[in-house]
């Protein structure tokens, strides 16, 4: 792949701080047995897949539905088998979604074997977006894992938030005014872009 851009080094960023928080409990994502189907005269896709959540134990999770295309249709499944549980998800949108073949990396003289690189920008609410990037030769291929990276990114980062908040809880009662700090840091950064405000308030209720 090409050098990372700046807002691809955030990106790694915040994943370091997810991946710091939660440990063991982060969730793997993954997408498999993927089945298209395409009506192109009714601009319409079906797709068919196994969502895999994977935590010490997997759990698969089948995903069926439609939509303007794979990308619609595989994105808008996903968030509606997850929204319940990942309130976070319900504001997501995309920013932007572009595709760069890589002719100069072909093997082929055709050049049909060349590998595509697509670059996801999702945001919530504002201008403000998470980038996520994937490459393989297969076109489908490339977007299923851009799918899996960012939606593994979004679930463990509401994870983190709820974790964080409990953190800082905690550390508030034993006096740690250090670890108090060092959590809400940590919080900040991941409220930057998204926004947690439902899952902190359902939490500030129990």
């Amino acid at each position: 792949m090409d050098r990372d851009l700046p807002e691809d080094e955030m990106q790694k960023k915040y994943t370091r701080i997810v991946k710091e928080v939660l440990g063991k409990d982060f969730i793997g994502i993954g997408i498999s047995q993927f089945i298209l189907r395409e009506d192109i005269q009714n601009n319409c896709s079906q797709i068919s897949c196994f969502l895999t959540l994977k935590n010490g134990t997997t759990d698969s999770i089948l995903i069926e539905g439609g939509g303007n295309g794979m990308v619609d249709a595989l994105f808008n499944c996903i968030i509606e088998q997850l929204n319940d549980k990942y309130m976070s998800l319900r504001h997501i949108e995309f920013g932007d979604f572009a595709l760069k073949v890589k002719l100069k990396e072909s093997r082929r003289w055709r050049k049909s074997d060349a590998p595509v690189e697509i670059r996801l920008a999702l945001r919530s609410g504002d201008n403000k977006k998470l980038y996520f990037k994937a490459q393989s030769t297969s076109l489908v291929g490339t977007t299923i894992l851009g799918m899996q990276k960012a939606f593994e990114y979004l679930i463990n980062a509401e994870l983190a938030v709820v974790q964080l908040h409990k953190n800082i809880q905690d550390a508030k009662k034993r006096n740690r005014t250090d670890l108090v700090s060092q959590y809400t840091k940590q919080l900040t950064e991941l409220v930057r872009i998204i926004s947690y405000e439902q899952t902190i308030k359902n939490l500030r209720t129990i």
